[in-house]
């Protein structure tokens, strides 16, 4: 096992810059054996809640280091050998966080008998439910269910007292967390400008109901409580014979706040993903404009040196042509007039004179081809 000796600053400087449980892990030793470690060297630790402050970018404060001549100036910690071991899980942060929030809102989420000083959302649930009949739906059947714009609860008229007072204890939590909760389009928490979509349903028991012919299956309501939060995969807590969903509020908060996180970094590197897409996009048109103009211009290049190649060949056989009429003495009027004509043709063709030639005015130099419009 690989050893590692850090300074008293240095140990410092590491848990005020990544959670006490990375650490813990990393150096092959629980939280508490760091905690306890750092209380040896006189090292204050971050309070309660500074990580999760960083994740949304809220402000926190960093005790500074106190001098202490009377405590060890280093420490041997030791790595474990296996890094797969290290936990970067959200399943350590979820523990964590559901601690802090058990304790930061140990008042809040006691439960009282009753509804006291209610939200107007719950008031207006409880108002909505009144007016409702249990529906024979297959997927909520018997079961009352809110309308549209009043917050999402789905529950047996024997439980929506229940319900209710679930959702009021909820919202004071998430309230008290510095999140809120709308119910505009669905029912939604806000965090840190996160919406996150949640609901709050009773779930059903399935039955066998006897034919005469065949069996079918009927479903009714289970007294059994869940709240969703619509995700992917989607994440519910639901009662249990040992539990209710009361209880677990503490844990949907922190994977709510955690969840929130996650959505915000996708967002970034969604966009981030993005930019270097248009980015790399942009970079390809520009090239592929160049590569289009550019072989235009080679095209060009090349019909030039063709048509300038094919000019010198011409003129070597014009010249040809007068020496042989030379030799022969067959250089008449007519095959002087016919060299000047070849002459005059090879200029107009030959791309580095192109003088003017009326008769071919309308021919393409290129394709020796005669535009008629």
């Amino acid at each position: 096992m690989v050893t590692i000796e850090l300074t008293r600053k240095e140990l410092y400087d590491l848990v005020w810059a990544n959670p006490l449980s990375k650490l813990a892990t990393k150096y092959n030793l629980s939280d508490n054996g760091l905690r306890k470690v750092c209380k040896k060297l006189d090292i204050p630790l971050p309070k309660n809640g500074h990580w999760q402050k960083i994740q949304f970018n809220k402000k926190v404060s960093i005790e500074k280091l106190p001098v202490n001549n009377k405590v060890e100036t280093s420490i041997t910690l030791k790595f474990r050998e296996n890094s797969e071991t290290i936990i970067n899980g959200e399943g350590n942060e979820l523990n964590q966080l559901t601690k802090e929030i058990k304790t930061t809102l140990k008042e809040t989420i006691l439960f009282p008998e009753k509804l006291t000083k209610p939200y107007q959302l719950i008031i207006d649930a409880k108002n909505d439910l009144k007016t409702k009949e249990p529906s024979y739906y297959h997927n909520i059947n018997g079961l009352l269910n809110t309308s549209v714009g009043i917050l999402n609860i789905t529950v047996a008229p024997e439980n929506v007292k229940r319900a209710l007072l679930f959702m009021d204890v909820f919202i004071k939590a998430i309230q008290k967390r510095g999140h809120k909760i709308t119910v505009n389009k669905g029912t939604k928490i806000v965090i840190e400008g996160t919406e996150l979509s949640i609901g709050l349903r009773e779930r059903l028991k399935r039955k066998i109901v006897k034919g005469t012919y065949y069996d079918s299956t009927e479903l009714y309501p289970s007294g059994f409580l869940s709240f969703t939060l619509d995700v992917y995969p989607a994440k519910e807590w639901t009662d249990s014979i040992n539990s209710k969903i009361e209880d677990k509020i503490p844990n949907i908060i922190a994977k709510l706040e955690l969840q929130a996180v996650k959505e915000k970094q996708d967002d970034i590197d969604r966009e981030t993903r993005n930019i270097e897409y248009e980015r790399n996009r942009k970079i390809e048109e520009e090239l592929e404009a160049k590569r289009n103009f550019e072989l235009i211009e080679f095209k060009g290049l090349f019909k030039k040196a063709n048509r300038w190649h094919q000019a010198e060949i011409l003129r070597k056989y014009i010249a040809e042509v007068e020496i042989k009429a030379k030799e022969n003495n067959s250089l008449t009027n007519d095959v002087l007039k016919w060299l000047e004509w070849a002459n005059n043709k090879v200029e107009w063709y030959d791309p580095f004179t192109e003088i003017a030639d009326e008769i071919f005015e309308k021919v393409n130099r290129e394709t020796l081809e005669y535009k008629r419009w």
